[in-house]
């Protein structure tokens, strides 16, 4: 069967080395003399505290995580933890440069919009008169959808993997276009849902070339990376290009971590950006106090997105909105052959913390949140204050204490172990297989809450 025969079937049918002993940690609390209001802030945050989350890549032969935290556009900390590459036992500092997988999305977006201001691009017209490859489908694609997955388009790494095709210098440019443009079928009307795709953030990319005359690569140096000084950042679109301080990524084998990564990545946009946690320490900064060519960069690219009933999304320029314990958040996870990255933005504090792993086991947004609790200890403190106390159940005879103890709060009986509560959304709470939710009658402070159990139903439980 010919290439394209297959793909238009495929597509009209589907939507070790040995250990090195070398030191595993370089790092430290940053200190420029200038930052007096953060030091105090920040004062009960030690180097053996975030030395304590990253314990675990702490010994020879493990792979592990670069970390910065960010305060008001100032570095805080910075340090690296496990090796970058096994085989010569270089240890991983703040300087690494990691492959950052998805995290590489809000690059493109902020190039896409530094398109729409120069008025070389109108993110809510059709497309196809640039990418004139793409099927002409019942309604019209632009780049807006594109930028917030609401374009339809099914993912194209899904459906490289579908046809057995490697993603690699020997599938061209011109392949991945004739794949995304033998897409009979969408995933639904352009504009109508949300459904992630890299697909977008690809044509993106062609886009920025087909618009700009100037690679995306090219196009990203002009307009961010020199402004804001990211000399340790690029768009990896020529594989045979040297990167000093490379990181190499690994997955856990039976004998030991294996290499994942191939060298052999050209396509760009949803992916494919090099960088340092310090450079992207850089880029956090920018959010603060703008240095790009992109004007209001704060604004545009945390604007979220919408369906066509005009319900907004949580998903901005490449960057997810969320909430982490009551407390709104931006940011984007990356995942790609070993690479593991977590970038957590808590806008009403200025404060960010990056990691950048690379082995496939690490789960970097777990560290990101640790991290979070540990620096934002006194705001998470001041936040649940209100709903610790004495609660009970008179029909029951029991009751609970909740405990408030460094920024989380513990449901606690005698002869029981403490259950933490795990912050849901608003004033609901989680602990094992028990929804917590808390209510107030009048005031700041909660006079009762609820636990809805599968084999109890649900039960109330007052203050005392």
């Amino acid at each position: 069967m010919k290439f394209h025969q297959l793909l238009s079937f495929i597509i009209g049918s589907v939507m070790i080395a040995a250990p090195v002993a070398v030191p595993a940690f370089s790092g430290s609390i940053e200190n420029d003399g200038d930052r007096n209001a953060a030091d105090k802030a920040f004062s009960h945050v030690s180097e053996s505290d975030i030395d304590s989350i990253f314990y675990n890549y702490d010994r020879p032969g493990s792979p592990g995580c670069a970390v910065a935290v960010v305060s008001e556009g100032e570095l805080l900390f910075s340090g690296g933890y496990g090796i970058a590459n096994l085989d010569y036992g270089i240890p991983i500092s703040p300087d690494s440069r990691f492959m950052v997988a998805s995290l590489s999305k809000q690059f493109t977006a902020a190039s896409l919009l530094m398109m729409e201001q120069e008025g070389l691009l109108d993110p809510d017209e059709d497309i196809r008169p640039h990418i004139p490859e793409l099927q002409h489908f019942d309604a019209p694609i632009t780049a807006r959808q594109l930028m917030h997955h609401t374009s339809g388009l099914r993912d194209l790494y899904h459906l490289l993997s579908l046809a057995d095709i490697g993603l690699d210098n020997t599938t061209t440019r011109e392949q991945v276009l004739e794949m995304i443009s033998r897409q009979q079928r969408l995933n639904f009307s352009p504009g109508s849902r949300y459904l992630y795709s890299n697909t977008g953030y690809i044509l993106m990319a062609e886009l920025a070339e087909k618009l700009t005359g100037m690679s995306l690569n090219e196009y990203t140096r002009k307009h961010f990376l020199d402004p804001i000084g990211m000399d340790d950042t690029h768009w990896h679109d020529d594989t045979g290009r040297i990167v000093p301080n490379r990181v190499t990524s690994y997955r856990p084998r039976s004998f030991g971590p294996g290499r994942f990564y191939r060298d052999n990545l050209d396509r760009i946009g949803a992916r494919g950006l090099f960088t340092t946690v310090r450079d992207f320490a850089k880029w956090e900064a920018n959010f603060t106090e703008n240095r790009s060519n992109l004007e209001n960069f704060s604004e545009k690219m945390t604007r979220a997105g919408f369906v066509r009933q005009r319900y907004t999304i949580n998903y901005a320029s490449g960057l997810r909105i969320n909430w982490y314990k009551d407390q709104r958040t931006i940011g984007h996870g990356g995942s790609y052959m070993g690479f593991r990255t977590d970038y957590l933005r808590f806008p009403q504090h200025q404060f960010a913390v990056i990691v950048f792993c690379n082995q496939s086991s690490i789960n970097p947004a777990t560290h990101s949140r640790q991290l979070a609790d540990l620096y934002l200890r006194d705001i998470f403190n001041e936040q649940f204050r209100a709903y610790a106390g004495r609660y009970h159940n008179e029909s029951l005879n029991t009751g609970f204490d909740i405990v408030l103890d460094d920024g989380d709060l513990y449901m606690e009986r005698d002869g029981e172990e403490p259950r933490r509560l795990l912050w849901h959304s608003n004033n609901r709470f989680r602990t094992g297989d028990w929804d917590i939710t808390y209510y107030r009658s009048s005031g700041n402070r909660f006079d009762r809450f609820t636990i809805q159990a599968p084999q109890t139903g649900q039960i109330t439980f007052y203050r005392q």
